[in-house]
């Protein structure tokens, strides 16, 4: 082939190779047909489907056998709604009201029935409270029907540890309570007991273990069951009379009354008139223990008989000393443990609700353990166990004495539940 051909033919070659390249460059560079597509972006709310505001029950006994504990209590909502709201509206900056709405168990089971089917009615799903154990009993099938989530700052009958049902407990079962009582007759060289208990469940529990312990440390029990809504106790006491004397009536025969407080001040008031009940040592439960109303009836009666009485005892704290001198600057009075329990159960309820989102029963009963162990009240460590109770605690050994004309109760000891141990104060 003549040069000139080959020239030709490469520069025709070129430009074919040139248009190629620019048609596909030129494709390149073309913009693109818009296509618009629609894509929902669910927006975050900390509140879900909370409302504006969330109405919390409250089952408390402002009259009846424990109406101290009750009037206590109250107050001590009070704070907790306002400390809650506070929390919840300055720190975290929601648009939410917590509102508690109160209703009277009158310390019995059947009240506490009416109490938590009033607050049902009003669409409450989250109740504090109640106090006793046979209220908590009495409720509990309701509330497992009605997906109502209960936390009791005292119910302590070990027969209601049931694991995965809708009742929670801020305090220790008497499990605890009973091996203190137990170490504390031994200790004071009590040999032989003699137990009047309340014939309800936590009456019977603490009962059962209270003697158990004492039979395994080598003591004597004989046991009196009582009618707790009985009238009067006259035959009771006189039972209480024969057994003291078939023991002997001796410095190692001691007498434990499970008792709430009208019930107790009925039964101490008939002993006072029975030599042989004043000459021996008495002891007392968290049923009368730093009872304004005990130490104002039969104080006296206490004093001469030296009444030893056990309550749960929240651990020291910075948060505790706080609400302590808050509660006595506010009411003029010093807050009960069992009020600090509520404290503590109130922010449990109400930080599970804020973490559900959503005011449904079973949602805060699932999450609500964790709540708990991850919240450290004026109370102590909330950390609950498989059933739903208080896994920790210790207590408190207190009596009545006459403090400047007034009959009060001091603390004079403590039994340590992970040690077993009983240490008596120095005077």
């Amino acid at each position: 082939m003549a040069a000139a051909e080959k020239s030709t033919l490469f520069i025709v070659v070129a430009l074919v190779i040139g248009l190629i390249i620019g048609a596909a460059a030129g494709y390149a560079a073309a913009p693109a047909k818009e296509v618009v597509k629609e894509v929902q972006v669910p927006v975050y709310s900390p509140l879900g489907t909370l409302p504006s505001e969330v109405k919390l029950g409250a089952l408390l006994p402002l009259t009846g056998a424990l109406s101290s504990y009750g009037e206590n209590g109250k107050y001590t909502l009070l704070m907790a709604q306002d400390d809650i709201n506070e929390y919840v509206q300055d720190v975290l900056g929601l648009n939410l009201t917590f509102t508690f709405v109160i209703e009277d168990t009158q310390t019995s089971p059947d009240g506490a029935l009416n109490a938590i089917k009033t607050l049902a009615a009003q669409g409450i799903k989250a109740v504090v409270g109640p106090y006793a154990s046979g209220e908590a009993s009495k409720i509990l099938s309701y509330a497992e029907t009605n997906k109502i989530v209960v936390l009791s700052p005292s119910s302590t009958a070990p027969s209601l540890a049931i694991p995965d049902d809708m009742l929670f407990r801020t305090v220790p079962t008497d499990l605890a309570q009973g091996d203190a009582i137990a170490k504390i007759l031994w200790n004071k060289g009590i040999r032989k007991a003699v137990i009047m208990y309340r014939n309800d469940d936590w009456g019977v529990g603490l009962n059962n273990v209270i003697s158990e312990k004492f039979m395994e440390l080598g003591g004597e029990v004989e046991s009196i069951p009582y009618d707790p809504y009985a009238e009067e106790y006259s035959a009771d006491v006189a039972t209480l009379v024969d057994k003291v004397n078939a023991f002997g009536a001796g410095e190692d025969v001691g007498v434990v009354l499970v008792s709430f407080e009208d019930d107790g001040i009925n039964i101490l008031t008939l002993a006072k008139e029975q030599d042989v009940l004043m000459s021996v040592k008495w002891f007392g439960t968290d049923g009368i223990a730093y009872s304004s109303k005990v130490a104002a009836a039969v104080g006296d009666i206490c004093e001469q008989l030296g009444i030893l009485a056990t309550i749960y005892s929240p651990a020291k704290s910075v948060k505790k000393e706080d609400f302590v001198s808050r509660f006595q600057e506010a009411y003029g009075m010093s807050p009960h443990p069992y009020s600090m329990n509520l404290y503590d159960s109130a922010w449990i309820l109400a930080l599970s609700i804020l973490e559900s989102r959503t005011y449904d029963g079973e949602t805060i009963a699932n999450i609500l353990p964790q709540v708990a162990e991850n919240h450290f009240g004026v109370s102590g460590w909330t950390k609950l166990n498989e059933a739903g109770d208080r896994a920790y605690g210790d207590y408190t050994i207190t009596t009545i004495k006459l403090v400047e004309g007034t009959y009060t109760w001091v603390d004079v000891g403590s039994y340590s539940a992970a040690t077993g141990a009983v240490t008596w104060f120095a005077e």
